[in-house]
């Protein structure tokens, strides 16, 4: 279901990119634009729309979820959840510049974002990926209905930029499809296995040594036995040592 969902995330964006380029979907966009915010008035809609925009914006979801994979780190003991944390944010950001750059789609005000355009929207991408990492870093405590957190932030976000006319509507989309797609990757199998055996992965060598030492019969307290045998365990393994008579060890 997660490959379905990712292939089809892809073939949606880039079809989508591709007809934003072309300026296909513009008659579209600005008849949403109209309807959403029409003869760009800033009413009420638009100041309580603008609380959500700045309120989870991508520094402060970035920052959110930065503080929770720290703390998973330190209560795991691994830097696991950093590294995946930073390896799915950081491709998403890769992707969505280069399209940025690509298309160079100016926002609905004429103007030309420093990053490269407006499509695909950055808040989409931020507010739906980072939501969604923190999920899945709650795994696997957190049930199905987890999905519900990534999808309730990102259509709040979607409906205040198109309320705004901050993003064209096709820009909302391109960066749910887009966020979509990078949680349908990061939710496969493997890479979930690979993120939630950290806490017992950290712990094997020590376990590996012990069982070693125990199966040769060494004893990690470094005790006398009877037969004047001291076992003393070390990085490498067991070692034996024989008391003399008549000293001490």
């Amino acid at each position: 279901m997660r490959r379905w969902i990712a292939l089809g995330s892809a073939i949606a964006f880039a079809a989508l990119a591709v007809c934003v380029d072309r300026g296909s979907v513009d008659t579209f966009d600005s008849m949403v634009r109209g309807l959403a915010r029409p003869h760009d008035v800033w009413g009420p809609a638009q100041i309580r729309a603008d609380l959500v925009v700045e309120g989870l914006r991508p520094t402060v979801m970035a920052g959110l979820l930065a503080v929770f994979a720290v703390a998973c780190c330190i209560k795991r003991r691994s830097m696991r959840p950093a590294t995946f944390v930073g390896v799915v944010c950081l491709s998403s950001a890769m992707v969505a510049v280069a399209v940025k750059l690509a298309v160079r789609r100016t926002d609905p005000h004429g103007l030309l974002a420093l990053d490269g355009g407006s499509f695909p929207s950055g808040h989409m991408i931020g507010v739906i990926v980072c939501s969604g990492m923190i999920v899945l870093l709650t795994l696997p405590r957190a049930g199905r209905w987890r999905w519900l957190i990534p999808a309730l932030v990102g259509g709040l976000m979607a409906a205040s930029l198109v309320l705004q006319a901050a993003h064209w509507s096709t820009d909302v989309v391109g960066g749910a499809l887009l966020a979509s797609g990078a949680l349908a990757l990061a939710s496969a199998p493997r890479c979930l296995a690979w993120l939630h055996s950290s806490a017992h992965s950290d712990h094997r060598p020590a376990a590996l040594a012990a069982s070693t030492a125990s199966s040769l019969g060494a004893d990690p307290a470094g005790e006398k036995t009877p037969g004047g045998i001291k076992r003393t365990t070390l990085f490498g393994g067991p070692r034996l040592l024989r008391s003399w008579p008549g000293k001490t060890s």
